[in-house]
């Protein structure tokens, strides 16, 4: 987590509200939005972190553990826990400074789209290289190269919602950050096991086409409006690295914010990153017939995620309340893992996934709406938002090492599950001391 602030910056300059300063004072690009964002706009937002998702988590669910079951079957869980762990140590590192380097970008081309546009395409490389991987290690340093720039296009994203988006839209745009996750699973999935049928280089081609088509038309049609010349201060990287854990006395909501996102986010890493290993040793398939079902289990989980966000995010932003659908969504999540920590039949596997597309659902249709709305500071959004996403991605590191080993442990996935299940429960109690939102 970070401060908000970088330490010794003036914040007054990078700050819209703070006292004395008119907004003619402020470069345009850091005041607050007041006009509704349209129609275009929200559509290709959705649509770029749809494919955002959609070329990752087939590759972290799929494509990567069968690459791993082809170079070494003998220990899988360990070689997959190392390439997701420290891959997504990379990302991230990558999510607070692409973000931080975003917020401080000048030029005529605005401070978001030089960052999706060359993120965009080394992305593209990378997943072209990983299609030929030699062996694990190299499958290791391609995939850090990865993780570091589709970080970098994903905080990126993000960012642009406090940017562009006014106050009394982003229930429903973060909705749509939500609803991209299961899109992306959904569509990325079936392409790789229904088009393609686990293909490792067709998988990698298509995808990586897809994801720099969207990401560069919404680049071009982002209104990405020109930083001033020194209107933030220059970034101090030793006080930067230094700043990354925010002081709950001083920043208290948008620390609990981020503890609760950690915690409910486990239990979206262990589905997505262990499912087929998870459905091949527990129901005795094999890899391809994981795969199948994989995408049946994602099919389920991802429209109910859908239907309940899209419900629970116009519902939130009609009654402005954000902290009662978190509490809600961790006591369901916990309820789906448990379930997964016990059953021994894919029926049994699917209605877990019923439930956990329920409770994921109302979790994702309110939590960028609620991070933007305890950010401390206008001037680091990108920043700020960067650190938000560790959130997502620090789980992705501690969850392996707790996989490998409670599974090693145990020769099962219970207390994984198990694990993971109290962890969402969690989520849903902390968000409780949040004063500064609803």
């Amino acid at each position: 987590m970070a401060d908000s602030s970088l330490p010794g910056d003036v914040s007054v300059s990078a700050d819209p509200n703070a006292p004395n300063r008119s907004a003619s004072d402020i470069s345009e690009a850091l005041q607050a939005p007041t006009k509704n964002v349209g129609v275009g706009f929200s559509s290709l937002f959705l649509l770029a972190n749809v494919v955002v998702w959609l070329a990752k988590f087939p590759f972290t669910q799929i494509i990567l553990p069968i690459q791993i079951l082809a170079f070494d079957p003998n220990n899988k869980l360990v070689d997959l826990a190392i390439i997701t762990g420290v891959g997504s140590f990379f990302g991230l590192i990558a999510n607070p400074v692409a973000g931080a380097l975003s917020d401080r970008t000048t030029g005529r081309w605005g401070r978001r789209r030089p960052w999706l546009v060359v993120g965009g395409l080394l992305s593209v490389v990378a997943l072209v290289i990983l299609a030929y991987a030699p062996g694990i290690t190299g499958l290791l340093i391609e995939w850090i190269i990865y993780q570091i720039v589709v970080n970098a296009v994903l905080v990126t994203l993000l960012a642009t919602i406090p940017d562009q988006v006014p106050q009394r839209q982003r229930g429903t745009i973060s909705s749509f950050t939500g609803l991209s996750y299961p899109l992306g699973l959904i569509l990325g999935t079936l392409i790789v096991t229904k088009i393609f049928h686990t293909a490792i280089q067709p998988s990698y081609y298509v995808l990586a086409a897809i994801f720099i088509v969207i990401i560069l038309a919404f680049a071009l049609i982002l209104p990405d409006k020109e930083l001033t010349k020194g209107t933030l201060p220059p970034i101090n990287w030793g006080k930067f690295f230094a700043s990354f854990w925010i002081s709950p006395r001083r920043y208290p909501d948008f620390a609990w914010v981020w503890i609760t996102r950690f915690l409910l986010i486990l239990s979206s890493v262990v589905v997505t990153t262990y499912l087929l290993y998870y459905l091949q040793d527990t129901l005795h398939l094999s890899s391809s017939e994981a795969a199948t079902r994989a995408t049946t289990f994602n099919t389920i989980y991802g429209i109910t995620l859908i239907v309940f966000a899209v419900l629970s995010g116009i519902f939130s932003d009609r009654i402005q309340r954000r902290k009662i659908f978190v509490m809600v969504a961790g006591i369901i999540v916990a309820l789906s893992m448990l379930i997964l920590a016990f059953v021994s039949s894919f029926g049994g596997v699917i209605v877990a996934a019923v439930i956990f597309g329920l409770g994921y659902g109302v979790y994702i249709s309110v939590d960028i709406a609620l991070v933007t709305e305890v950010l401390p500071s206008h001037g680091d959004r990108g920043k700020d938002m960067g650190v938000f996403n560790i959130a997502n991605t620090l789980p992705q590191v501690f969850l392996p090492v707790i996989a490998i080993v409670t599974v090693s442990a145990f020769h099962n996935y219970t207390a994984l599950f198990l694990i993971v299940a109290v962890a969402a429960l969690l989520s849903g109690l902390l968000i409780l001391p949040i004063k500064g939102a609803r």
